[in-house]
C-alpha cells in the first residue's frame, strides 16, 4: 500500500531494516540500563560485564583472551577492565594447578556480593518482556534465538552457546504447534520457553561447508 503522497519520507523502507531498526533501540535502551547499574557500583560496563560473567562460572575459561573474544571486544579494553578490578580489590589471579605458567582470574569475597548485584541489571526490561502473552514470548524467543544463529553463521557475533547454535539440539517437526525439540545431551524434550540463550553444556554445531 505505502504511505500516502507528501507523507514524510519512510526511514528504514524495508521489512528488514525495520527489524534491525527496532532491535538497534531496544539495544539502546539496554546500554542505558547496563551504564546505569555499572555507575551504582562505580564500574564501567566492561568491568560490570566482566564481572557477572566471572560470577556466572565458566565458559568461558577464566582468562583475559577468552573473556575478549566473550564480549567481542580488542584484548586491551579487557586487559585494562582486569587492571581496574583487581586494584578496586575485587578481582584476582590465580595458578593455573596443571600449567603453573597460567593464570585464572576468580572474585574475591567483595568481587562475589558486587557480581551478583550487577547481574541483575536485565530486571527492569524483564519486567517489561513480562507483559507478552505466552505463546507470542515463545515465538518471540525462538525468533531471536534463530537469528542469533543466522548472525553467527554470518560471522557477525563470534560466541554464541543458544540452542539453535548447538550439535546437540535436534529440532521438532513444524507440526503440531507447540513443536517439541530434543537436547541429546541432557536427553530429554525442550518446550520453547525451556530453550536456551547461554549453555554451559554447547557445544558449537558446524556449518555445512
Amino acid at each position: 500500500m505505502g504511505c500516502p503522497p507528501g507523507s514524510p519520507e519512510e526511514r528504514h523502507p524495508s521489512l528488514d531494516a525495520k527489524i534491525v531498526a527496532a532491535l538497534d533501540r531496544i539495544s539502546d535502551a539496554l546500554q542505558v540500563l547496563a551504564r546505569r547499574a555499572a555507575g551504582a557500583h562505580e564500574l564501567s560496563p566492561t568491568q560490570m560485564r566482566v564481572l557477572a560473567r566471572l560470577d556466572a562460572g565458566p565458559p568461558p575459561v577464566a582468562q583475559a583472551r577468552e573473556l575478549a573474544r566473550e564480549f567481542d571486544v580488542a584484548d586491551p579494553t579487557v586487559s585494562d577492565a582486569l587492571a581496574a578490578l583487581r586494584r578496586k580489590g575485587l578481582i584476582e589471579r590465580e595458578k593455573d594447578s596443571q600449567d603453573r605458567s597460567r593464570h585464572h582470574l576468580r572474585l574475591t569475597g567483595t568481587g562475589r556480593a558486587v557480581g551478583r548485584a550487577v547481574s541483575r541489571w536485565t530486571a527492569p526490561a524483564q519486567v517489561v518482556s513480562s507483559g507478552i502473552e505466552r505463546p507470542e514470548a515463545e515465538q518471540l524467543l525462538w525468533t531471536l534465538l534463530d537469528l542469533l544463529d543466522r548472525m553467527r553463521s554470518a560471522g557477525l557475533i563470534t560466541v554464541v552457546r543458544a540452542c539453535t547454535t548447538c550439535t546437540h539440539f535436534e529440532r521438532g517437526p513444524a507440526t503440531p504447534r507447540p513443536a517439541l525439540h530434543h537436547c541429546s545431551y541432557f536427553g530429554y524434550s525442550l518446550a520453547a520457553s525451556d530453550l536456551r540463550v547461554d549453555c554451559a553444556g554447547h557445544v558449537a554445531r558446524e556449518d555445512p561447508a
